[in-house]
This record gives C-alpha cells, structure tokens and sequence, in this order.
C-alpha cells in the first residue's frame, strides 16, 4: 500500500466520523490481529517481514502511535514522532530500554519515523511490544 492510498484511508475514516474514529479503528486494529494469529496457525511458521498481514498490522500500529499527537519539533528542527515518546518513556527503566539502546546504535537510521519502526520492529522480534506499551502508558510524567 503506498503512502498515498494510506493518507486518503487516513483522511476518509476522520471525514467519515471523527468522534468513533478510535473505536473503529481499534476494531480493525483487533482484526488485524487476528489475521496474523490465523497466517501463523494455518502455516506453522513464524511471520517473517513477506506477511502482508504483518505490513497492516505496522501500518495501523503507527496510525495508532501517530493518531491526535501533536506536531512537535526540536530546536534543530527535526519532527519529533512516537520514537522520542518511546525514547523518553524507557529511558531509565532497566530491561525495557534495551531496545533503546539497539536503535541508537545503529547509524543508518537518521529519522525518527524511521527510529521508531526500528523499535517497533525490535519489540516485536523479542516479544516485548505489549510490555513496551504497557511501561509508557503507566509512565505519566511523559503520557499526557
């Protein structure tokens, strides 16, 4: 799916009803879900990066993460994203930033979109993104 047809699905689910906009797309998200549960039920086998299914699953995910956050940017002038929000949650919490750590070392990723699909990634490989979500939502010093 190309960025373009995702900012036109975007735009058509708050031009449709800005009000129940997260309670259909938590729906979709909860069926995005379960596609990936059943992929891996009828092949036995890990999902590997191929997955269409994987593909909408990140897609509504980084919708989710992106969805009402305001547009926010340093003194340098660089777009903050989901990653700086993930970055100053897990900071100083043991074990959870481990993934923090993983993504600032690698020197090919120069955005933060791109950081926090890095991250995003990493959790998901180690089985961590529940708890991941779980630590920055109960930090309410950041969570506004």
């Amino acid at each position: 799916m190309g960025e373009r047809e995702m900012q036109n699905q975007r735009d058509l689910l708050v031009r449709v009803h800005p009000l129940c906009v997260p309670y259909q797309f938590l729906r979709r998200m909860k069926d995005a879900v379960s596609e990936l549960t059943k992929e891996y039920k009828e092949n036995g086998e890990p999902i590997t990066d191929d997955s269409t299914n994987l593909h909408k699953f990140s897609y509504k995910l980084e919708y989710l993460l992106q969805f009402d956050q305001k547009e926010k940017t340093t003194f340098l002038g660089y777009r903050k994203d989901y990653w700086d929000y993930f970055s100053d949650c897990l900071a100083k919490i043991r074990g959870a930033n481990d993934g923090i750590r993983f993504v600032k070392s690698i020197p090919e990723l120069k955005t933060s979109l791109g950081k926090g699909r890095a991250f995003i990634r990493y959790s998901l490989v180690h089985q961590r993104l529940a708890d991941t979500l779980q630590q920055c939502l109960m930090n309410h010093r950041v969570t506004r």
